[in-house]
């Protein structure tokens, strides 16, 4: 959101199904992080469910999703798999930034550096 000034909402697959799965439709994009292993699976339950609302879905992870547009990256063990699969959100991040004409290592009111007091 810091760089590219687009608002964006975290969510669980389980949060998701809770109530925002609401907001969801055709105009809204949809990055659903899905690895192969227990954490991935339990995404099983959540696509169809943005599916059935037309969501235009976007999945980061090893696991392939029939239907969705992937951002493949290897199967590794679970634990380690979020330090592969940021690779391409970042560089999504980066290129929406840029697309946009802004200046992502210069983001507006905010620093590189924190001061700690």
């Amino acid at each position: 959101m810091e760089t590219s000034y687009l608002p964006a909402l975290a969510f669980s697959g389980a949060d998701l199904l809770h109530g925002p799965l609401a907001m969801t439709d055709p105009e809204v994009p949809v990055l659903a992080v899905v690895g192969s292993g227990p954490g991935g699976r339990s995404m099983g339950e959540v696509l169809p469910r943005l599916g059935e609302r037309r969501a235009d879905v976007v999945v980061v992870g090893s696991a392939d999703v029939p239907g969705a547009t992937r951002l493949a990256v290897p199967e590794v063990d679970e634990r380690y798999a979020p330090l592969l699969d940021i690779l391409p959100l970042q560089r999504l991040a980066l290129a929406l930034a840029l697309t946009r004409g802004e200046d992502p290592d210069a983001p507006r009111g905010l620093k590189k550096v924190t001061a700690t007091m």
